[in-house]
């Protein structure tokens, strides 16, 4: 009788059992599945996440893409601006939003400090968010045209070199807004500034980027830049030109009722409702109609009871 059938279910259970390739009942989405929906024309979906919570709720969605975004330095942390955020407290809601299972990819910021200091830092930064857990797939860095702005040119295309994929985010970066004077709309008003930002993006992609964010551009320049292009452009504030769209979680779902850009469309507002639902707690507690017994309260067995209550008695 031969051997033959027996090694190879042998061999194929000692394949499954040492594979390097964790089995999950959810697949995740590639930069590969993002490429070919790309390719296919369909728009795609990015939000923002940045805890274990808005992280389900963006993989229960079924969104492209979860950003964890140095916005939550405003959103979420209080800060007044996304430059005041420290590094180490990002890397906790990285990992935060890391833990939650969905098919979401997942690009993480590398937040103002993390990379500036030299190629060096940025590098052993960038590697180190890489490593913060499997689920990171990509870094996006905010950088200026490539003008003006050669160093994190030639970061980017040393991360490209080293196989981290990276997202390159142009146009307004709040990172920068001081030198920008401010958040305003970039190549706008001068010819010259839209060449700068079309030529940046072109030199991004052939650095090997994966794809490319604009924010806060005019839509015909957005549209035209990803016309040129062969890597998909998420656009913020960019119209609907580009190959998807990226919102803030928190000022699309109005978690703060604040005062939003022109370009976010508001789909709830969950700070009215956690607010509504509070108040409506304070007043059941206040008036004692919270909680219920039968409803909300656990129950004793009546002969423990009555046994407690004699053993009381006897004292």
């Amino acid at each position: 009788m031969s051997c033959i059938p027996r090694m190879h279910s042998v061999l194929t259970s000692f394949r499954r059992h040492y594979s390097a390739h964790i089995q999950d009942s959810i697949r995740r989405i590639t930069i590969q599945d993002i490429q070919k929906k790309y390719k296919n024309g369909t728009h795609l979906t990015m939000c923002t996440a940045y805890d274990y919570i808005t992280a389900n709720w963006v993989h229960k969605s079924q969104c492209d893409m979860i950003l964890v975004g140095d916005s939550l330095a405003m959103t979420s942390l209080g800060y007044d601006s996304t430059t005041d955020l420290p590094f180490d407290e990002f890397k906790y809601h990285v990992k935060s939003v890391c833990r939650t299972r969905g098919p979401s990819l997942i690009v993480v910021d590398m937040p103002f400090g993390s990379f500036e200091q030299s190629l060096e830092f940025g590098i052993s930064n960038a590697v180190e968010l890489m490593k913060l857990s499997s689920g990171v797939t990509s870094l996006k860095i905010e950088m200026g045209t490539y003008a003006k702005d050669k160093y994190t040119f030639q970061l980017i295309k040393e991360l490209c070199s080293r196989g981290i994929p990276v997202m390159p985010h142009i146009g307004l970066t709040p990172q920068r807004a001081h030198s920008l004077s401010g958040f305003k709309v970039q190549a706008s008003k001068d010819a010259t500034a839209i060449r700068d930002l079309y030529e940046t993006a072109l030199k991004l992609q052939e650095l090997g980027c994966w794809s490319c964010l604009l924010e806060c551009v005019p839509h015909k320049v957005a549209s035209f830049i990803t016309s040129k292009l062969r890597i998909p452009t998420i656009g913020i504030g960019a119209g609907g030109g580009t190959s998807g769209q990226v919102l803030v979680v928190a000022d699309m779902l109005d978690m703060q009722n604040n005062r939003v850009p022109r370009f976010v469309k508001k789909y709830n507002s969950l700070e009215n409702i956690a607010v509504e639902s509070l108040k409506k707690y304070n007043e059941d507690v206040t008036t004692n109609t919270f909680p219920e017994t039968d409803l909300h309260a656990f129950k004793v067995k009546e002969d423990v009871w009555q046994d407690f209550v004699s053993q009381i008695e006897n004292i």
